[in-house]
Parts: structure tokens; C-alpha cells; sequence
């Protein structure tokens, strides 16, 4: 049976830009469909007729001023929050520091959700795409202080610090699937801060559970 070709809705204001996000989409994922609108109004109405498997969003747009601001863009992503809980989203701009104001809402959300600057290579614009679509969380160290765990994932913090649970065996206990326990696994590391950490020489389980233990989200 032939699989779906992925949708891919890229909202993005400056038509070049906009041009070689599709391109590079397209390369990354052949089959691909990929949508550019130009506001975040016309992203809200695309959602409403289909929900894609990613949405690339730039946070800054034009006003009638004639500056840029991100109003638009971040009532675009509450809006997601709020309706569409799953989406998968990529944030590809230069100035991330906006979205500090819902760092909060970000962290519930439940779909894969990813920062790049866009003053990174191509590369990390296309990890990003992959980690977006692969349900990952990973937002800048400077937007994560405030960031809140979901019940999913505190459950899976108990079993992982409590009971010392491997990845299939959480998964078996709650379950689900191998792939969400670790996607869970690997949102808690994000958020907690340990994702930077090098596994060959540090056990990040175990500092995860240290860091949990010291912001009081466990007692052992």
C-alpha cells in the first residue's frame, strides 16, 4: 500500500526564504507536499482545511507600520496549543527570545516541537525538521527555565528514578509505544537540562534523576 506523501506547511513572509525552506523540504523528503503561506492568518485557515505533519513558522512579520513583530505569529502558536495539541512544529527564526512568554505552554504540548536560528547551517535546519517530525522537544537552553513537565512525563520520570525501568519496560508499564516512552525519555532530558550532557562519560539517567530530585518534581 503506497504511503501518504508528508504535508509540509511553511509560513514564512519573505517569498525567497519561503522558496528555500520548500526546496530544501523537498530534498530532505521527496514525496513531500509543501505549502507556503505568507501571515500567520493564512496558516490559521490552511490548519482548518488540513493538519500537516509539520508547520515551519518564522515568529516576525510585517506590520502595516511598516516593523516587525511576532504578535501574530505567537497568538498563531496559543492557537495551536490550544487545538491542535499534536501538531508537529518547527520554530526556524533569528529571534527566539519572543516566544519566552509561552515557555509554559510549550512545554505541554504534546507534539514534536524544535527551535533552529536561522543564523544555523542548513543542517540544523534539517535536523530540526527530522527531530520536529520524530515527536522531539528542543528549544534553547535560554527558553527552558520555566518550562513544565506533562503528566505523561512525570509518570515516566517515577518509573525511570523510582523503579530504574528501562525505556521498553516504561513502555510496557504504561502502555505504549517503544517510540513514545522514548520520545518521553527524551523530552524529560530537554527539559531538564540534560540533553547537552555526553553519555559516553556521564549517565544521563542518572542525572536526570538528580536534577528531578533537586527541583522537588520527585522524592525518592
Amino acid at each position: 500500500m503506497e504511503s501518504k506523501s508528508p504535508l509540509f506547511l511553511i509560513l514564512e513572509d519573505h517569498p525567497e526564504v519561503a522558496e528555500n525552506n520548500g526546496l530544501f523540504l523537498q530534498k530532505f523528503k521527496p514525496s513531500a507536499i509543501c505549502e507556503i503561506v505568507h501571515n500567520p492568518a493564512q496558516a490559521l485557515e490552511s490548519l482548518k482545511l488540513e493538519t500537516p505533519d509539520l508547520i515551519v513558522i518564522d515568529l516576525l512579520f510585517g506590520t502595516p507600520t511598516g516593523q516587525q513583530s511576532p504578535q501574530a505569529s505567537l497568538e498563531l502558536l496559543q492557537t495551536i496549543f490550544q487545538n491542535y495539541p499534536l501538531l508537529n512544529v518547527l520554530i526556524y527564526t533569528s529571534e527566539y527570545g519572543y516566544l519566552k512568554p509561552l515557555t509554559k505552554l510549550i512545554g505541554r504540548h504534546q507534539g514534536g516541537f524544535v527551535v533552529v536560528s536561522k543564523l544555523e547551517r542548513r543542517k540544523a535546519y534539517l535536523d530540526g525538521v527530522q527531530h520536529a517530525l520524530d515527536g522531539k522537544f528542543d528549544i534553547p537552553k535560554e527558553l527552558r527555565r520555566d518550562v513544565d513537565l506533562d503528566e505523561r512525563e512525570l509518570q515516566v520520570l517515577s518509573l525511570l528514578c523510582r523503579e530504574a525501568l528501562t525505556d521498553k519496560a516504561i513502555a510496557q508499564r504504561m502502555n505504549v509505544s517503544l517510540k513514545t516512552a522514548q520520545n518521553s525519555v527524551q523530552r524529560l532530558k530537554a527539559k531538564l537540562g540534560i540533553d547537552y550532557l555526553d553519555e559516553n562519560n556521564t549517565s544521563t539517567r542518572v542525572a536526570l534523576c538528580m536534577e528531578a530530585i533537586r527541583r522537588k518534581l520527585i522524592v525518592l
